[in-house]
């Protein structure tokens, strides 16, 4: 049985990869304190919703995050069991 072909790993693919990831969660917790902070204005509740949607835009960064570390980590297993011994 022939192995997979190895993807090849571009350093610069891993450098953006893990470069964005800084900016994923503070990116959610400001679109949610920007859609509450406008909810707010509308509905007269400040700062009620601005603090809650920043809360659950935070958390939506964090479980963002967490799942492409998990995708890359799984990646990485699979790229490493195709260069194990016997695989060549």
């Amino acid at each position: 049985m022939a192995a997979s072909p190895k993807k090849p790993v571009n350093i610069w693919t891993q450098v953006g990869l893990y470069t964005s990831l800084g900016f994923i969660l503070p990116a959610g917790a400001l679109a949610g304190a920007a859609a509450g902070w406008l909810l707010d204005h509308w509905f007269h509740t400040s700062p009620v919703l601005t603090l809650i949607l920043a809360l659950i835009g935070g958390a939506a960064g964090l479980t963002e995050v967490l799942r492409i570390l998990g995708r890359a980590e799984k990646d990485a297993d699979r790229n490493d069991s195709d260069s194990g011994p016997g695989s060549g």
